[in-house]
């Protein structure tokens, strides 16, 4: 089954001193990095690395970034994960779709760097369809 992530495309806080746009460094490199390096003993690095460890071949990374309000996100490219992690920090990923000169923005807020998210059928009345659930 494949697995869907959400992560962000920003190190170093949220577009303020220090902070680092890495997506085309990773899309030249073919991977994607979690980050926090020497600083593993961190809460938001213990919170989201359980999620790192989950990503297998074959699963789907959506790099994405918050807009300044909070409510939408720009989606930035569409990557499936080659080489899970061994090091707690990168994965190894083909970018198969780069949207950085015309992001999509969607209504949702996955503020946290690494969201596991799951696709879910709906079924109310005659309708179904997919939808990206936390």
């Amino acid at each position: 089954m494949t697995n869907y992530f959400m992560v962000g495309t920003i190190h170093g806080g949220w577009h303020g001193d220090g902070a680092r746009e890495g997506l085309a460094d990773w899309i030249e490199a073919g991977e994607w990095v979690l980050g926090w390096h020497n600083m593993e003993s961190d809460p938001s690095y213990q919170k989201q690395a359980p999620n790192l460890d989950l990503m297998e071949h074959g699963d789907v990374l959506v790099a994405k970034q918050m807009n300044n309000d909070f409510r939408t996100m720009l989606v930035k490219a569409i990557g499936v994960v080659t080489e899970p992690s061994t090091d707690g920090h990168r994965v190894g990923v083909d970018w198969v779709r780069d949207l950085r000169s015309a992001p999509v923005t969607l209504p949702s807020s996955y503020r946290q760097t690494l969201t596991r998210v799951s696709d879910t059928h709906l079924r109310r009345g005659r309708s179904s369809g997919t939808t990206f659930s936390r």
